[in-house]
């Protein structure tokens, strides 16, 4: 019989960001602004993950800062985004440390160089125009973007699940995490930053089962996929009981079972808290989306079923 559940009883579940920006680089709030807002929010853990540079915060109330930076680099000659989450208490860069990669070889350098101490994001795979085939070689990230709140939010281009389906019918065992990568523009606008229409932020997060609220622990559950992608749905549960998976959640519109063919099975209607299902097929995988009235998703991490 297959037990599977999607995260571990022990622990408690903590809200982060892990991409966003401020004017470092190309965000339009300075970073004491993007942490007091984060903070206001409520949440636990924020990465400023500025372009190239590398940063890093005090802990501000009571968000963990947790230090990253977003990496412009190359793979097979196609430009992509990599974000690189610190592991470690310590670093090896001072604070306004520049990168500056312009080579596939320079890339697979610096990600062998850092892969211990940093944990690597494939950023928002459609909005690169990212296909498969350039980076079907590469086994080095350990997540992808699923959900870009901000460039889906303004260009529709940030929600990258089919590309993630793809990677994992391949056999890229790739948890997925759901982000905001907010650049607050807009500055001359009414009700800028976060009353704007256009406001990119607070929209994409991860919710980690962490056995703490310490950098160690959250980067040991993000290691062993234990947390989901969400843009405001809550996951209260998910797991596999021999052939049937089931899952618990905030009220949604839609639960969307799916595998790694097209054996989806779907409950639909509103103020949906609870589904369970024969598994349909599935042989290797099966993941959950919850959809709530407002077309936001939560996404689990896949159980894998051999």
């Amino acid at each position: 019989m297959v037990e599977k559940a999607f995260v571990a009883q022990q622990g408690i579940w903590l809200k982060g960001n892990l991409h966003s920006h401020s004017t470092v680089s190309d965000g339009n709030l300075h970073p004491a602004s993007v942490i007091r807002a984060y903070a206001d929010k409520g949440y636990d853990f924020l990465s400023l993950t500025d372009h190239n540079v590398y940063t890093q915060y005090e802990d501000y109330q009571n968000l963990l800062m947790i230090p990253g930076f977003e990496l412009t680099c190359y793979l097979n000659q196609k430009r992509v985004h990599l974000n690189f989450i610190q592991r470690i208490s310590s670093t090896r860069f001072a604070y306004g440390q520049q990168f500056d990669i312009t080579t596939p070889e320079q890339t697979i350098a610096l990600i062998e160089e850092l892969k211990n101490e940093y944990w690597i994001m494939l950023n928002h795979p459609d909005w690169s125009l990212l296909e498969y085939r350039d980076i079907e070689n590469f086994n080095c990230f350990s997540a992808l973007e699923v959900l870009n709140y901000g460039t889906e939010r303004y260009d529709r281009v940030g929600e990258s699940s089919h590309f993630w389906d793809t990677c994992l019918r391949h056999g890229k065992r790739w948890p997925a995490v759901a982000t905001d990568d907010n650049h607050n523009g807009y500055v001359h606008s009414d009700g800028w930053p976060f009353g704007h229409p256009e406001n990119d932020s607070f929209g994409g997060y991860v919710m980690v089962k962490s056995a703490s609220k310490s950098q160690k622990d959250i980067l040991a559950a993000l290691d062993n996929g234990q947390y989901y992608a969400t843009g405001g749905p809550i996951i209260h549960d998910f797991h596999v009981s021999g052939e049937y998976v089931s899952v618990t959640c905030s009220p949604v519109d839609r639960i969307i079972f799916k595998g790694e063919n097209r054996n989806f099975v779907r409950k639909l209607g509103k103020d949906i808290t609870e589904f369970s299902a024969i598994l349909r097929g599935n042989k290797e995988f099966v993941r959950v989306e919850c959809i709530d009235q407002y077309g936001r998703i939560a996404f689990s991490n896949p159980l894998y079923l051999s």
